[in-house]
């Protein structure tokens, strides 16, 4: 698979990216940066980009989970449109969640019950 051509893009840029663009946007970085062979400097200005990315990324899940509140809030009515907030939730090319595979070993490390309290009475 042919990496992904290495660029320079100003943090700017990336905030006027959807979720789905920084999303794969992002997965592009990591793949190249997992490939290794870059130099030093190069390596380092993507790993800057990445992590404007997933920034973005996480900016943007906090808007939507804020609009969602408010809608629930709301009795199910529309809620006030927040700034920044995306203006369509339908999924984009990329990658989904079923997408993502967790090799068996990686589920056994990951297995918790998030309502377990650690108290074993």
């Amino acid at each position: 698979m042919p990496q992904p051509q290495y660029d320079d893009q100003p943090v700017a840029d990336q905030q006027a990216l959807s979720f789905e663009a920084a999303f794969t946007r992002l997965g592009e970085v990591a793949e190249t940066l997992e490939a290794g062979g870059l130099p030093l400097a190069q390596a380092a200005a993507l790993y800057e980009q990445g992590t404007g990315l997933a920034r973005r990324c996480s900016q943007l899940l906090e808007e939507t989970e804020l609009r969602i509140a408010e809608v629930r809030e709301n009795g199910g009515g529309t809620a006030a449109p927040t700034v920044n907030a995306p203006a369509d939730l339908t999924p984009g090319p990329g990658l989904a969640w079923e997408d993502i595979a967790i090799s068996p070993a990686e589920d056994e490390e990951l297995d918790f019950d998030p309502l377990d309290d650690g108290d074993e009475a």
